[in-house]
């Protein structure tokens, strides 16, 4: 059976026989659940890429603490055991990441150079160090993309493109 391409919404990915970004999440999330070198290596950084790079209906507190946690993490300037204590104190109690009314920003990357199928698709299983590999450089480029965007206090309102 033959399946057309589709692409992804959110993060401009071109996925293949019937393979969805979010397919390609969830084999990472079992991934690194099973092998917990993987998980403590890179967890905090697949994550957040994922979120970065899929951000419909997050805040812009929560998109702004992504894009922090990925760059103190690449820097070295926080742990992983550190990330979850901090995102935990920023959004405890009422304050919450997900808001069904949030907006992209009009400046957000509608499309990625690394995207999360170029990590690990639902078929494959990479050596650790492979996968390891894969995420650092994920990482690395959603960085990039972020930092060739404007840094603004106040996100702007989304136009026309981006209206995800």
């Amino acid at each position: 059976m033959e399946h057309s391409a589709a692409r992804c919404d959110e993060c401009g990915a071109l996925h293949s026989g019937g393979v969805t970004c979010r397919a390609c999440f969830e084999a990472l999330l079992a991934f690194e659940n099973e092998r917990p070198a993987a998980f403590g290596a890179v967890h905090h950084l697949t994550v957040a890429c994922y979120f970065l790079q899929h951000p419909r209906g997050y805040n812009e507190a929560a998109l702004q603490m992504w894009r922090d946690l990925l760059a103190d993490a690449l820097d070295g300037r926080v742990a992983p055991r550190d990330l979850l204590k901090r995102a935990g104190r920023q959004f405890r109690g009422v304050r919450r990441v997900r808001d069904a009314q949030a907006t992209v920003p009009a400046w957000w990357p509608p499309k990625w150079p690394i995207t999360v199928d170029a990590v690990l698709r639902p078929d494959e299983s990479p050596t650790i160090d492979t996968y390891i590999q894969r995420a650092y450089e994920w990482a690395g480029q959603t960085r990039a993309q972020l930092e060739q965007q404007p840094r603004v206090d106040r996100m702007s309102p989304p136009d026309a493109r981006h209206a995800r």
